[in-house]
């Protein structure tokens, strides 16, 4: 008899690293609510985390995420709704139904030690710089050539560096001794923008991870006092990791500035619906 379990085999093909997050956890906090073994292929998660899985079948009927009715109740149900099946999706929920797992969640993604003494090392000269450390976001790449699409210019719009500007203007002043950290996918576009607040990038704090060269980025994102995020899963999920946050902002298209949220209480992306989900 098969031990009532899900898998994943799309997990690590299908998006990013900040989608790949939420796939994950989806998965895992659902077996956990059902006590189900869970399954999945080889993934970066695996080298950063450590996370032991059983290896992914393909044998399992695939259930998609875009045809499953009221999805919100998944982790509430009494009983599973699926078991033995072949999850397909990318399970951003508003996190609120993600919520009552969150000590859960940053269990999962805590990095292996040995990589967690070298980003721990890296926070640690950031604050050695200030009292106050305010994190950017700004992602370009991929989102520059998306803004054309009608639909995905919206689930992928690349936010202004001046709304990002407009709120450092705001509350700059008011800070205790602040340092800027500046992540992106853009570097050299992006860090002259903020040439005024002597900004700081994880080239500067981190020695290079050849295996993962995004992940100083998402680490010390995870560690800022005040964090304005893209419109992206890669820092959104960073935020949702973060202990030290008090203030979280993040683009909004009708607003046309950045606006409060909660990391633990949002949509994590507003326009997703666009394509389905």
């Amino acid at each position: 008899m098969v031990k009532p379990e899900v898998t994943m085999t799309s997990l690590g093909k299908n998006g990013r690293f900040g989608n790949q997050l939420f796939q994950y956890a989806f998965l895992k906090m659902y077996a956990r609510r059902f006590g189900l073994r869970t399954r999945t292929p080889v993934w970066i998660g695996q080298s950063l985390f450590g996370l032991p899985d059983k290896p992914a079948r393909s044998s399992y009927p695939v259930v998609y995420e875009n045809r499953i009715r009221r999805k919100e109740t998944l982790l509430t149900s009494a009983s599973p709704r699926y078991v033995n099946v072949d999850f397909w999706g990318y399970f951003q929920l508003h996190t609120r139904c993600y919520a009552p797992y969150r000590e859960f969640f940053r269990y999962l993604f805590t990095p292996v030690p040995a990589i967690g003494e070298r980003m721990a090392e890296g926070s640690g000269r950031l604050r050695s710089m200030g009292n106050t450390v305010v994190g950017l976001h700004i992602r370009r790449g991929d989102y520059l050539v998306r803004q054309r699409h009608e639909v995905y210019g919206k689930l992928h719009f690349p936010a202004p560096t001046a709304w990002y500007k407009e709120w450092l203007g705001a509350i700059w002043g008011s800070l205790d001794k602040p340092v800027l950290f500046v992540a992106s996918d853009d570097l050299d576009a992006v860090v002259p923008d903020f040439r005024e607040y002597a900004p700081v990038t994880s080239r500067q704090l981190i020695p290079a991870l050849p295996e993962a060269d995004f992940y100083p980025d998402f680490y010390l994102l995870s560690q800022c006092d005040l964090l304005a995020i893209s419109n992206s899963t890669f820092s959104f999920s960073a935020s949702m990791l973060n202990r030290n946050g008090g203030v979280f902002v993040r683009p909004d298209l009708q607003a046309g500035r950045l606006v409060p949220y909660d990391p633990w209480n949002s949509p994590v992306n507003p326009w997703l619906h666009l394509i389905g989900f």
